[in-house]
């Protein structure tokens, strides 16, 4: 066996101290590998930086075009924590979702920065692009340098992290590219890592910080209770103080901004009782069942499946059981079918199966097989820089995102300047360049106040005051598909039946899905409600049906769920509105 192979499988199992990792950690910058020349190692790094590097190009040049090509709620969601293209407290962003407030409040954080002292142009658009490519660029590159750093085998890695991404791309994933899924990753990963090396604390950390990218990181919690070192009473309170800090901790960041969120993320289930249904398995069930050449085994370049394989080893115990749980949840509560929900289990089934393969290489070297246990992590001297590293991007990255939130808590909270409530003051405040800028996202200025004020009313359930509003979009531009769709959704189900018109809301849901060529869900879900409040349940029924196609096309799982509870409810002869009674 190779003396440096000996040397760190002897000293991964002992922990150090976080003085003493960091101290090793700076010397090791210059001293990549043991036993090699300070210029060869300096020379591997170069190769391994320089392959990371050209896959971020490459990656960038693929996901900048879905900002403007891809599905649009990948931009809502991108700009949904910018202050002048505020969407948090909007219906479309899902509940659930609300709880990812990190990454929402950074990508609207970067998209302020362009919009400041420019213009509206067709080059706005191309920088809007550039800003989401770097974004989702910028995680991938951090968590190659954390691979680099940590491992010896990162080319490998490295290049099947690559490799499980592009399947992001395929049609089955759907165009999804969210501001919380590279992050969760890299957060995902970096927990891995640091329990792997018995940094506790900051494991803790970097799942605290993670969970607020993602709540799936949240998973990374068990971990603490296999950390043998400790005893059992300081696993179970640190793993409940993880658990606490997410669960509390959103609660109070949401309600002080007064967004109305499911008590839990998984399912965007407001209570217990629709915790446990199991709409989602059976779904994703089907999925499974189905054989399609862009089935979901073939996800992370089918790095999950050879893992689930090849990775049963006591060594590997607390990771399998990591991955088991988290695939767990995402049978129970996720959409198969999108093939992004398994990224942040991506980088370590590589971890796992090199070492696999490693272990497979050095007992044909030895001209026998490995009777014992798996090896330890093949891992880098240089592994302690990735400490400092990770403290840095917890505190920037925790920061800049409290910061955000500090910015728009106090606008939430400035008095109100005009009668429609307290978020108005943002339409008033906003500079003439800045305005024009923003109403290149909806034609002109006067529309896009007229539509901001119409979401505004219909989010704090002030239905007049949004038909008024939607109305006068109309008046100005009779083909807005968005003011079309969401005054035949309040004309539909509003909860004052003086509001509600049904031939009307169907007349306009018609027009406006005929503008989208019958290829948005949503406004497929608001025709069925319009049909329903209008008496045409079998047109309700059969449009219903069409929308759970269309998102299982998609990959929209949600959304097919969604529907298939309504059809029971067009069948009975009954209309949206009084869904809500029933509940009642």
């Amino acid at each position: 066996m190779n003396p440096r192979n000996r040397k760190d499988r002897q000293t991964n199992s002992k922990p150090g101290s976080l003085k003493t990792s960091l101290l090793k950690g700076w010397h090791a910058m210059w001293d990549i590998e043991v036993g090699q020349t300070s210029g060869t190692s300096s020379f591997l790094l170069f190769i391994e930086l320089f392959v990371a590097l050209s896959l971020c190009v490459a990656y960038f040049l693929l996901v900048r075009n879905y900002f403007a090509c891809g599905d649009p709620m990948s931009s809502d969601l991108f700009t949904a924590g910018s202050e002048k293209l505020y969407r948090l407290d909007q219906p479309l962003i899902c509940d659930a979702w609300k709880g990812r407030l990190s990454g929402l409040l950074l990508s609207g954080a970067l998209i302020d920065f362009s919009l400041k002292g420019h213009n509206a142009t067709e080059v706005q658009m191309e920088q809007f692009m550039n800003i989401f490519g770097l974004y989702h660029t910028f995680w991938l590159l951090l968590l190659f340098l954390a691979v680099i750093l940590a491992l010896r085998h990162s080319l490998f890695i490295n290049l099947g992290i690559f490799a499980g991404l592009i399947y992001n791309f395929s049609p089955a994933a759907g165009p999804y590219f969210y501001p919380w899924d590279m992050p969760a990753t890299l957060f995902f990963t970096l927990a891995v890592l640091l329990f792997e090396r018995r940094q506790m604390w900051l494991m803790a950390a970097a799942t605290c910080a993670g969970c607020f990218f993602k709540e799936t990181v949240l998973v990374c919690a068990l971990l603490v209770l296999f950390a043998s070192q400790w005893k059992w009473r300081k696993r179970m309170l640190t793993f409940a103080g993880i658990v606490a800090v997410y669960v509390l901790g959103k609660k109070v960041l949401l309600g002080l901004l007064h967004l109305d969120v499911a008590g839990l993320s998984m399912g965007n289930a407001p209570n217990l009782a629709e915790l446990l249904r199991h709409t989602f398995l059976n779904y994703n069930v089907k999925v499974l069942l189905s054989p399609t050449i862009n089935h979901v085994i073939f996800a992370n370049a089918g790095t999950l499946v050879a893992i689930l394989v090849l990775g049963w080893r006591k060594r590997f115990l607390p990771y399998m059981t990591l991955i088991l749980v988290f695939l767990g949840g995402q049978l129970l509560y996720g959409g198969l079918n999108e093939f992004r929900i398994f990224m942040e289990v991506l980088p370590l089934s590589l971890i796992l199966l090199s070492e696999r393969w490693q272990e497979h290489a050095e007992s044909d070297a030895a001209g026998q097989l490995s009777a014992g246990p798996a090896a330890a992590w093949a891992v880098r001297e240089t592994f302690p820089v990735l400490i400092p590293m990770t403290i840095v991007l917890i505190a920037l990255s925790t920061g800049a995102a409290a910061w955000r939130y500090l910015v728009i808590f106090e606008d939430f909270h400035r008095p109100a300047r005009s009668g429609l409530g307290q978020y108005i003051y943002r339409w008033d405040s906003v500079k003439p360049a800045d305005l024009e800028t923003v109403s290149h996202w909806y034609q002109n200025g006067y529309l896009a106040v007229e539509l901001k004020l119409a979401t505004i009313a219909q989010a704090n359930h002030q239905d007049a005051d949004a038909i008024n509003h939607y109305q006068r979009v109309l008046n100005l531009d009779t083909n807005s598909v968005t003011a079309l769709n969401n005054l035949a959704l309040l004309l539909a189900t509003s909860s004052d039946p003086r509001l509600r018109n049904g031939n009307e809301a169907v007349r306009l849901a018609e027009q406006a899905c005929q503008l989208s060529q019958y290829k948005d869900v949503t406004m497929i879900g608001v025709l069925a409600a319009a049909y329903a409040e209008a008496g045409r349940f079998n047109d309700a029924v059969a449009t219903a049906q069409k929308a759970c196609t269309v998102a299982s096309a998609q990959g929209q799982t949600e959304i097919a769920a969604k529907y298939e509870n309504l059809l029971e409810l067009y069948k009975s002869g009954r209309a949206l509105h009084q869904k809500a009674k029933t509940a009642q």
